[in-house]
């Protein structure tokens, strides 16, 4: 096989036609977005995520966006380098759990309209967010996992707990409840006390302690690192989503980087719908040991040095006090400190701009 050649589900080189979405009733997909710059955590995620995941779907599509932004931090460097050795690992993977597929995102028009149509009823929607964030590879990895209910998440998620059977019981929580349109593992390890803390957000959408047998919070916002969604639901619940224009400043914004400005980031989209239509996004823990999400902030060298070690501390739930309670792996783990500085509004736009520029 070619450095460049993704070995498929089905054994061929090629993905699989995308068309009209036909779903068998009970098939569950777990669909994984990944980006050529995901390499080096991947490695080591994929192998834990088809640990945790294999015994709950019926099959895991592994989603490879390979539409490089032109500036920015989706940009990245040593990108075909990058993208030749994710190929690699997925190949890797498939050999040793046949039920992985591969698909890579198709920017073709009739695959862009498809997706546009079941998703927002138009016939194109741009290919990233205002801010160069993926978006049209978003809906096209749900759309292309061809099942009625997908488990999405971002190829850089852990999940701690263990639970064989959380699925079923996100899935019977969907079916009980009309106003889910969402459901997620619990939202980092859970504290004695039940509390999570990160997640009130500038719009002002908070969490709220849902009652019932197992500890969840109700959320009237979305995260698009993790959740389940039930596509039949969707359609004869909402139809299609509204596509959100940027406002001025974040075209302005868009235009320094090089990106469309059409439209808002997918998150906010979902965010958009659940708070005004009255739906909900449920993160839940389920039946003892329970499964709860984890999610890296950044990036640094001691991260990917010491991912193979949070990654058991993770899958054995060791993890310190100072953790429990966040869903963003923090300073209780790794220290953070120079990420945080080197994020800092002014920094990000400095190198934007020199992005831009095309300054070294």
């Amino acid at each position: 096989m070619h450095d460049d050649q993704v070995l498929f589900g089905n054994g061929e080189r090629h993905a699989r036609p995308i068309g009209v979405v036909e779903f068998m009733p009970g098939d569950i997909v777990a669909q994984i977005n990944v980006y050529p710059m995901d390499v080096r955590h991947l490695e080591y995620l994929l192998p834990h995520q088809i640990r945790v995941w294999a015994d709950m779907v019926d099959r895991i599509v592994i989603t490879i966006d390979t539409h490089r932004s032109r500036s920015g931090r989706y940009r990245g460097t040593d990108y075909d380098s990058s993208l030749k050795a994710l190929r690699r690992q997925i190949a890797v993977a498939q050999t040793q759990y046949p039920k992985l597929e591969a698909i890579e995102v198709d920017y073709s028009q009739k695959a862009r309209e498809d997706v546009a149509r079941y998703f927002f009823n138009a016939d194109s929607i741009p290919v990233k967010a205002w801010d160069g964030g993926p978006f049209y590879a978003y809906f096209f990895g749900i759309y292309s996992a061809q099942a009625r209910y997908v488990m999405h998440f971002d190829g850089d998620m852990m999940f701690g707990g263990g639970s064989k059977i959380w699925m079923k019981e996100a899935i019977a929580l969907l079916e009980s409840r009309p106003d889910i349109m969402l459901v997620s593992p619990f939202p980092g390890p859970p504290r004695v006390d039940g509390r999570i803390f990160g997640h009130q957000i500038e719009d002002g959408y908070q969490s709220v302690l849902e009652p019932g047998p197992s500890l969840a919070y109700r959320f009237s916002h979305a995260s698009t690192r993790v959740f389940l969604i039930d596509l039949e639901r969707f359609k004869s619940t909402l139809g299609t989503l509204p596509l959100l224009a940027s406002n001025p400043l974040q075209k302005l914004k868009s235009w320094i980087l090089g990106n469309p400005p059409e439209a808002r980031e997918a998150e906010v989209i979902l965010s958009h719908v659940l708070s005004t239509t009255g739906l909900k996004r449920i993160d839940i823990l389920g039946s003892d040991p329970g499964l709860w999400g984890l999610h890296p902030p950044y990036r640094s060298e001691e991260f990917y040095q010491r991912l193979p070690e949070i990654v058991r501390m993770v899958e054995l739930g060791n993890v310190p006090d100072g953790q429990r309670g966040h869903y963003d792996l923090n300073d209780s783990i790794i220290n953070w400190t120079d990420q945080r500085a080197a994020a800092r509004w002014h920094r990000r736009y400095y190198r934007l701009l020199r992005d831009r520029l095309g300054i070294n």
